[in-house]
């Protein structure tokens, strides 16, 4: 029996991260994935970054992660978004070519293969409590990160396929099968989840002059402050257009066809990136929805239409397709779809992502319930490093909602649980203004020489590169982090303060719509009983006590 320190199953983001981390600490680690293709895909959208997402992205980074040198690697269009707002909230996004980044991946992946030895082999036969896959691996923890493969179902109007997701070249890869059966048997919940991709574009069908130019920001940031800027220097623009009064007449005359609608579809898909039908049939208001028509390579031969997730029939698809300015004529090179998935309710884990009631066994990604690469990769992080750790006999890695958004996302997910796939958005930090990309590296950085995750050279490398700008934000930003905490402190003090029965949880800006609907349903008579209430965060308590005490 071969044995290793740790085994991570699963190739996708959380995967490659995880099995990263753990080899960079020193640790033998083995990575189960089905093929060399699934390193480093983008199987949805292929960009990183975004509001949330962009300081997840920088954590990694501070961290010693992969993600942030194959964005910049691979990167064919950059922008830094909400430069309106605070330094807090700004993000940087960038459009990526899947081929590149994929390659960059696994180049990166190959400069650890002393100590990583990925294996090409469908996971069939899991011993969760002696870490034994298959019957002829071993190692002393495990990391599962299995994405939207267990159970995975692919729905387009009437047709289901039995699969993880639709490969780039066009054919169905196999669910897993046994992993859920496994869990449940090994005593955890599990809960079904869905999300969606829409259909890919032949860029030479579409009429660019009937839409909005996009451009990249000409000097923009990197990601990376670790590994400096390798890039492909190819820049690319995305165009806009919008859905129109006749292509929601088509969805709304077809919405039979849709999964969602019909019955096809039981599990529960992400609030923010709603599929075009949920647009359509949730907002009849809106007369039209924007569309983002985004470069999938450098070569732009493909385009994502950011925006027209769908579950609905190839047949639909095309007409509602055809029926947006710019896409008259278009071609299609696959087909939307919906796939729901198994996840476990992470409040059976630690905050180190390791399981409550099975030492040695971690889990990251979307089979805790969360959405999105950003997401993926930060938990297979932690869940990476926490796994070599516990092998080696080493101090855990120890995040929480003071010292980063990481530690936000896992403390909600793990003392909440989720009903939704879970979306790290920067409202969901009460200390956000200290959450920042730019000082990612001075609140997490010693933590990763400690741990082996980063060099001292690196360390002090990226100190000194972001040294002068994070120390003028801080001074920006002092009195409201002084202030930050005086009322942190004061909501110790308040869990008490009474409610009206009419407040108007609506008129707060502050809250996002998930929040407005859950307080206005369950009219909590207390800052104690609305703390309770299961997707609540402390910003979001934050919020209400301000509008109290404001009368």
């Amino acid at each position: 029996m071969k044995k290793f320190d740790v085994i991570v199953i699963g190739g996708g983001h959380a995967g490659i991260e995880a099995a990263a981390a753990a080899a960079r600490m020193g640790a033998f680690v083995a990575l189960f994935t089905k093929s060399r293709d699934d390193l480093g895909a983008l199987s949805c959208n292929p960009s990183i970054g975004g509001p949330g997402k962009s300081q997840l992205v920088a954590e990694i980074d501070a961290f010693g992660g992969i993600m942030p040198f194959a964005a910049d690697y691979s990167g064919i269009h950059f922008r830094m978004l909400n430069m309106s707002n605070g330094f807090a909230t700004r993000a940087l996004r960038a459009q990526i070519d899947r081929i590149l980044y994929r390659k960059a991946i696994q180049n990166e992946l190959s400069l650890l293969d002393s100590r990583l030895s990925v294996i090409y082999e469908s996971v069939e036969v899991v011993d969760l409590e002696n870490k034994i896959i298959n019957g002829k691996y071993k190692a002393q923890t495990l990391v599962i990160t299995a994405g939207t493969f267990l159970n995975g179902l692919v729905h387009r109007g009437i047709e289901k396929i039995e699969s993880g997701r639709l490969q780039d070249d066009g054919t169905y890869q196999q669910p897993d099968k046994n992993i859920s059966k496994i869990l449940e048997k090994a005593g955890f919940s599990l809960i079904r989840l869905k999300t969606g991709t829409p259909a890919r574009l032949y860029a030479n069908s579409i009429d660019f002059s009937k839409c909005q130019i996009q451009p990249g920001d000409e000097n923009h940031e990197y990601f990376s402050k670790n590994k400096k800027n390798s890039t492909n220097n190819r820049r690319l623009n995305c165009y806009i257009t919008r859905t129109t009064a006749y292509t929601h007449e088509i969805i709304r005359d077809n919405i039979s066809d849709a999964p969602m609608y019909n019955g096809g579809i039981t599990g529960t898909g992400p609030r923010y990136c709603p599929s075009l039908e949920d647009k359509v049939m949730r907002f009849p208001e809106h007369e039209s929805h924007q569309i983002f028509l985004e470069p999938e390579t450098a070569d732009g031969e493909l385009i994502y239409p950011n925006g027209l997730s769908t579950s609905m029939s190839a047949d639909v698809q095309d007409k509602f397709l055809r029926s947006i300015p710019a896409l008259e004529n278009v071609k299609v090179a696959r087909y939307g779809y919906a796939i729901e998935y198994d996840a476990i309710d992470a409040r059976a884990l630690k905050s180190t992502l390791e399981s409550k009631d099975i030492p040695g066994l971690f889990f990251a990604g979307q089979i805790n319930g969360t959405s999105g690469y950003e997401e993926a990769a930060a938990q297979g992080l932690v869940a990476g490093a926490n796994a070599a750790a516990l092998a080696m006999n080493k101090d855990s890695l120890q995040l929480d909602r003071t010292n980063s958004m990481i530690g936000v996302m896992i403390d909600d997910i793990t003392t909440l649980g989720v009903d939704e796939p879970y979306r790290m958005f920067t409202s969901r930090a009460e200390y956000r203004l200290s959450l920042r990309s730019d000082n990612a590296i001075f609140r997490l950085g010693e933590i990763a020489v400690k741990l082996g995750l980063l060099t001292q050279e690196q360390y002090e490398n990226i100190r000194s590169q972001q040294s002068e700008i994070s120390s003028s934000i801080d001074k920006i930003y002092a009195g409201y982090i002084a202030r930050n905490q005086r009322e942190i402190e004061s909501y110790n003090r308040d869990k008490n303060i009474k409610i009206p029965k009419d407040f108007d949880y609506k008129s707060l800006s502050g809250l996002t719509n998930e929040l407005v609907e859950k307080l206005t349903r369950a009219r909590p008579e207390n800052i104690a009983a609305l703390s309770k209430i299961p997707g609540i965060t402390p910003a979001g308590i934050m919020v209400v006590l301000r509008k109290l005490r404001a009368g």
